[in-house]
């Protein structure tokens, strides 16, 4: 038997100085002539937050509060309370705890929603209390996917091999429900990707969150058949080729918001391996102070994307964030008197008042024709998603001689390797000392989890190795990563860039004409002031952002 304290919810609040007694009397006059529950009207009416109201409710009833963030939920057990009734009664099965139901509630008054857990699990209810919306967010995230999940199970168990099972069996509405609540349930935990691969046992779900894969689900092995099928028809593939690679994809609107999901199927020994990149049409586009860089490199970078004509380069391996940044610099150059065209395989965001073209390899749109077209155009910004081959670098440079503005990106470790990386690609050196007005070298490193994140102690010579100064080693204060719900256990949560920005002045361009090694040309832009990347990353390990052991992961 439950036994709840008496005292009004009005008077704890008061007695805890998160309201007045004058505020307690107008929320009360505003109850009696509005309605609703006393919680509600005080959270409405912005006079305590969320959590103020349920760790005082809990203390009103005697009962825990809880911060789903750092609670583990059972899948099957939330799979015990059906999405509906758990979205109307405001609750979550959390786990089994000797015998008992542990029970997430917003209201812990509700004793019908009580009884209700009681009878549809047999199990006696040990009730907690949590916010609304911590609430609400847990039943979409584990119940909706439970519910979906344990009939697609149940239907696929039915069939013993799963060549047998009828695709009208696996592709009804459970496998439907399933295949959108992985999608959407990526989309809420900010993944960029999501990984199917099939095994001998079953079926492996990952998302990659801020660059770096976990595991999300098994589902089993006969389930393998629906879901793949149901992916292929949504990104119009042929669900009869099984022997080849496949591309499509898909747009759908998730929580308001329109997403564009690139597919690629890939064949495999063990059945097709499927990987869908998710784009978020209806982002906010970063701006440059969102990047993470210093005062110095912001002014850097005005200076560079205020030049009226030159080669702007973004250097980095794949998944440094160089999209991401030439999104940004894009942000800031659209103005009314610009015209700005770029093109991109494939245009991953749309951005008003741009012209975007996608290269089409099949209708004969490359890089290369479409400069050609784009030059035609009379742009004042060109941006180039890529400078991959040497056709499109010899346009691109030419063009940035021709009075026009070019940001694109090129693949290489660091700023000074991109200048003989296109000598690589035939572009005369001369052409590019003429063309480059800088080089922006970059990295993605994952901030620490600022809920879990704590100081470590780390012995001076280690910090010494890592590159900071002996002074620096004596007096740095470094955080590592711990790890919890809110941050999928990693103890990272978001990234922020990590650059280097090389101008090239007349020093630079004099000693790459001459064929000086590229640790000459570092050395000489370092003496001009270019802060190289791992000073970058170890000033951001100094002041928290991120953990030495995550700059090793990216740059060391």
């Amino acid at each position: 038997m439950i036994e709840y304290r008496h005292e009004r919810l009005g008077e704890v609040l008061v007695r805890a100085g998160l309201i007045t007694p004058e505020q307690l009397d107008e929320v009360l006059e505003v109850q009696r002539r509005s309605g609703g529950k006393l919680g509600e009207v005080l959270v409405r009416g912005l006079f305590v937050s969320e959590e103020q109201l349920g760790q005082s409710l809990a203390e009103q009833k005697g009962l825990p509060f809880v911060n789903l963030a750092d609670v583990t939920i059972d899948r099957e057990v939330a799979a015990r309370i059906p999405d509906r009734v758990a979205r109307l009664r405001r609750i979550i099965p959390l786990r089994v705890e000797d015998g008992r139901l542990v029970l997430a509630m917003a209201d812990p008054l509700d004793i019908e929603a009580i009884d209700d857990a009681r009878a549809r699990t047999g199990l006696e209810v040990r009730p907690v209390v949590a916010t609304q919306s911590q609430i609400a967010h847990a039943v979409e995230k584990y119940v909706a996917s439970a519910d979906a999940w344990a009939v697609v199970v149940d239907e696929a168990e039915a069939h013993d091999d799963e060549a047998d099972a009828p695709i009208s069996v696996l592709e009804d509405v459970p496998i439907v429900r399933l295949v959108n609540q992985l999608i959407r349930e990526a989309v809420v935990d900010r993944a960029s990707d999501i990984h199917l691969e099939p095994s001998e046992h079953g079926v492996r779900v990952r998302y990659r969150v801020d660059g770096v894969l976990f595991e999300v689900m098994r589902l089993p092995r006969n389930t393998r058949k629906g879901i793949t099928n149901r992916i292929k028809i949504m990104a119009d593939m042929d669900i009869a080729e099984k022997r080849r690679p496949q591309d499509g994809r898909i747009q759908l609107a998730i929580e308001g918001r329109a997403v564009d999901m690139r597919v690629a199927c890939l064949p495999t020994p063990l059945g097709e391996a499927i990987t869908i990149r998710l784009l978020n049409q209806g982002l906010t586009f970063h701006s440059l102070e969102d990047l993470g860089m210093t005062p110095d490199q912001l002014v850097q970078m005005e200076r560079f994307l205020g030049r009226p004509y030159g080669a702007l380069l973004l250097a980095g391996p794949t998944g440094s964030g160089k999209s991401t940044t030439l999104y940004a610099s894009l942000k800031r150059l659209n103005t009314t008197q610009r015209k700005i065209i770029t093109v991109e395989d494939p245009v991953e965001y749309q951005m008003d008042g741009l012209t975007q073209i996608a290269v089409n390899a099949k209708g004969g749109v490359t890089f290369a024709s479409a400069l050609r077209s784009i030059l035609r155009s009379d742009p004042d910004v060109v941006m180039i998603g890529e400078m991959r081959d040497p056709e499109t670098a010899e346009i691109g440079i030419q063009a940035a001689l021709t009075g026009h503005l070019v940001l694109s990106s090129i693949h290489t470790n660091d700023a000074p390797a991109a200048l003989t990386r296109l000598v690589d690609m035939d572009v005369a050196p001369y052409i590019i000392s003429s063309a480059v007005i800088g080089v922006v070298g970059q990295r993605l490193a994952r901030r620490l989890c600022r809920r879990c994140r704590k100081p470590v102690s780390l012995p001076p010579d280690v910090l010494v190795r890592a590159g900071f100064t002996a002074e620096e080693a004596a007096n740095v204060t470094t955080y590592g990563p711990v790890g919890c719900q809110e941050c999928f256990q990693t103890g990272y949560r978001g990234r922020v860039g990590l650059f280097e920005m090389m101008e090239i002045d007349e020093d630079i361009r004099r000693l790459f004409l001459h064929e000086a090694p590229l640790d000459q040309i570092r050395e000489a832009a370092g003496a001009r002031g270019m802060r190289t990347l791992v000073r970058d990353a170890l000033d951001k390990v100094a002041t928290g952002e991120t953990s030495l052991e995550e700059i090793a992961r990216v740059i060391i």
